[in-house]
């Protein structure tokens, strides 16, 4: 079945559900069920080189297009991150080093 075929299954179906659903897409593409299959496992946690595999991808640098991390799990991320990001002001005082930091000097 073509990509084409596909699209018009996707869109016909799409008509039948838009007048409960206004918000739904008015054009459906094959390409957004690939995507959001991707985005789902890797969402809850499944590993990249995993979700490569399951797209068939050769490159997990291909899969790095899907890969969309959830605000869920940029918090978990800071709350585990070990690193301290509090900012600390190097040039307190010192006009010269704050001058280089900008890059005017």
């Amino acid at each position: 079945m073509s990509t084409g075929n596909v699209e018009c299954i996707l869109n016909k179906y799409a008509e039948m559900i838009r007048p409960e659903h206004p918000d739904f897409p008015q054009k459906l593409y094959p390409h957004m069920l690939r995507r959001t299959r991707a985005c789902g496992p890797y969402q809850s946690g499944v590993e990249l080189e995993l979700v490569s595999r399951i797209l068939g991808h050769t490159s997990t640098q291909t899969t790095r297009i899907y890969a969309d991390p959830s605000i869920e799990m940029l918090r978990t991320a800071m709350e585990n991150s070990s690193v301290d990001i509090s900012e600390v002001a190097e040039w307190m005082d010192n006009e010269e080093e704050l001058a280089r930091i900008c890059g005017v000097r």
